[in-house]
């Protein structure tokens, strides 16, 4: 039977790349709610990983949502690309290892003193390197905003080191793919054409990446081979609906 499934992702070619997903692997066509980001890009909480974690952080109960949103909810899928881990300070700001006087006082997005005094090294010292560690990172970073409590129907996937790798690990099987750092501007844009699909520059497409999408959702098994966070989420997803 179909699921009514609300997604929490970064973006319209991430959206793409999880409706396809999921659909392989529940095996149905399910109905799909874009929670965030909004329709126009701009909406509450922005677009991008900040987006994600401001939605998080602000939704006042993921649970109550669920049962309040017409059609009703089955699920949540929150995606945040692993890039974020690292690079981004702020994801950062409340790792042991971090000292600062606005630690625990100031959610970190919202620390006026970022820009030019924040203490945050990169590599944290926190962390262990590797997917692994970036993944697992990625998920409480994202469950510590989320006023979830019960976390028995709520997804959380940080592809590694975003969904173009798994793009990448569909079309080239490129056994470390999730160690490249962006892949979409060093693989998939470095031409004009990407297995005969037009790329325009550095920017996305969301016609160009529903191609992309449906070769991710066809050859989800040798992704999820590759990827360890493909995997992670197709786990996750079968967890859910007792697959």
């Amino acid at each position: 039977m179909s699921k009514v499934i609300g997604i929490v992702s970064e973006g319209p070619t991430d959206y793409l790349v999880l409706k396809a997903v999921i659909d392989k692997i529940t095996g149905e066509c399910n109905r799909y709610l874009s929670l965030q980001p909004e329709r126009d890009m701009i909406g509450r909480f922005g677009n991008g990983w900040k987006g994600v974690w401001r939605w998080c952080k602000e939704t006042e109960s993921v649970n109550m949502l669920m049962k309040e949103v017409q059609p009703q909810m089955d699920a949540i899928v929150i995606q945040m690309d692993g890039d974020v881990i690292r690079k981004e300070k702020e994801a950062h700001c409340l790792c042991d290892s971090t000292t600062c006087e606005n630690k625990g006082k100031v959610f970190p997005l919202y620390c006026d003193n970022y820009a030019t005094e924040c203490p945050v090294i990169i590599p944290c010292e926190s962390h262990e390197n590797g997917i692994k560690a970036m993944m697992e990172h990625g998920e409480e970073l994202l469950k510590s905003a989320l006023n979830a409590g019960e976390m028995s129907q709520i997804v959380i996937t940080i592809p590694c080191d975003s969904t173009d790798a798994w793009v990448v690990a569909a079309y080239d099987g490129m056994d470390d793919i999730e160690t490249r750092e962006d892949p979409w501007k060093t693989i998939i844009a470095k031409k004009k054409d990407y297995h005969g699909i037009r790329v325009r520059g550095d920017k996305k497409n969301v016609r160009t990446y529903a191609a992309f999408s449906d070769m991710v959702a066809e050859r989800w098994d040798k992704v999820t081979q590759i990827c360890s966070s493909a995997k992670r989420l197709d786990q996750e997803v079968k967890r859910v609906f007792w697959i």
